[in-house]
């Protein structure tokens, strides 16, 4: 079986998709420690008009050592101005249609709870790309380490995994020897933002934005077709 455990991202890019595509098990890990001034609350899509990467960030109360799944929007003002900024960005774009007018109207109905906005937004996405096979457990597995490498092996553990899919990030804290004495084989996402080439509104391309970026200009059948990737065993 194999396994992938990602802390939940607000509106991810197309790499964070190829690991859930890609596995059998895809575990949304929700009550670790939130990370300010990172991905659990922002994202970056492209603005056409000046051909730069634009951030799309959710202002949030969180105090050190706050759980993911317990932070809360600051404000509900960006709501509107974030509806506002992607029918500005994408109204142009061929598959905006299909899928802005949903998304918008989850941003702007979901709960003040950050994590619940997140995964309404991530299944949505899931389910618009029509994926099968992967079973998507919100982790509630407790008590867990603290330790990440410790924690994501006890993860593994419990679900009976044989190979887990970790990020190249994971090279700077995984123990390997550790997961090779468990007997769980770590296969390295290796998916380059770079080398996954797709029509954007602009001229010039941006890689690495939001996946709804290649919702909106390519489509549901296109965008899956990225999310073929690439391993390093």
């Amino acid at each position: 079986m194999i396994v992938s455990i990602h802390q939940p991202h607000f509106l991810p890019w197309l790499g964070y998709f190829n690991k859930v595509w890609n596995s059998d098990v895809f575990v949304w890990l929700h009550n670790v420690q939130y990370r300010k001034n990172y991905f659990q609350s922002r994202t970056k899509i492209k603005n056409p008009h000046t051909g730069e990467a634009f951030w799309l960030t959710v202002p949030v109360h969180a105090t050190l050592g706050t759980p993911i799944d317990e932070v809360v929007e600051a404000n509900s003002r960006w709501r509107a101005s974030t509806c506002k900024t992607l029918e500005q960005f994408y109204r142009k774009a061929h598959y905006y249609n299909e899928f802005g007018p949903e998304l918008i109207d989850l941003i702007t109905t979901s709960d003040a709870n950050l994590d619940q906005l997140n995964y309404r937004l991530f299944m949505t996405i899931l389910k618009k790309l029509e994926y099968t096979g992967t079973v998507i457990r919100v982790e509630e597995l407790l008590p867990l380490s603290a330790e990440p490498n410790e924690r994501l092996i006890e993860i593994c553990q419990k679900l009976n995994a044989d190979t887990y899919i970790a990020g190249r990030g994971g090279k700077n804290y995984l123990n390997t020897e550790q997961w090779k004495e468990v007997g769980i084989k770590i296969i390295w996402q290796d998916f380059s933002s770079e080398k996954v080439i797709y029509s954007q509104l602009g001229t010039n391309f941006i890689p690495g934005l939001s996946i709804i970026d290649c919702l909106f200009n390519e489509g549901v059948v296109n965008t899956r077709s990225k999310l073929i990737g690439a391993w390093q065993f």
